[in-house]
Parts: structure tokens; sequence; C-alpha cells
């Protein structure tokens, strides 16, 4: 079984293994067109607010539901795989 984390790290895929560390590339896992772009989109967007210092909490709270969201279409896709999502703004971890 594979257990994953998404997060949104400045030099990571999104992706990456909870126990051995290393990030996936999305290509790898057979992730659907859909599911990579949207993935992303949003790294880049959460890219963006590290850049400012993640002062918007909206903007925060925003990134983080659909860091989430991202993560039940992975795990739709991915049955198999048991997944967390760690918030890079707020330090926090939830098992999806």
């Amino acid at each position: 079984m594979k257990y994953l984390v998404i997060d949104a790290a400045l030099s990571g895929k999104g992706i990456r293994n909870k126990y051995e560390g290393d990030y996936i590339a999305p290509e790898d896992l057979g992730l659907s067109l859909t599911t990579k772009r949207k993935l992303n989109e949003w790294l880049l967007k959460y890219d963006n607010e590290h850049y400012n210092g993640f002062v918007d909490d909206n903007l925060i709270n925003e990134l983080d539901r659909e860091g989430k969201e991202i993560a039940l279409m992975i795990k739709k896709e991915l049955p198999e795989v048991k997944l967390e999502y760690f918030s890079d703004a707020r330090m926090t971890i939830e098992m999806i």
C-alpha cells in the first residue's frame, strides 16, 4: 500500500511519499489529465501566495479547500492509496 501526502511545498511536485519523503510525478501515478491540470494550477497559486508571505487568510483557506478537493480527486482515482493533505501555510495535516 502506498501512503501519499498532497502538499504545495515550493520544491515539490504536489505529491510525495509519506515515509520516503521523495516527490512523485503525477504522470507516474497514472492520474487523469484533469487532475494533473488542477494540481499544477493549484501549485502555481500556492507558490504565489508563499511569495506573498501567506498573509491573506481567506486566500489560504481557499487554497487549502482546493488542495483537499484535489486530494479527493486523487483518492477516487487511486482508491488503494492512503492519502493525507498537508497545508504548507498552516503547517497542519489532515487525513483524506
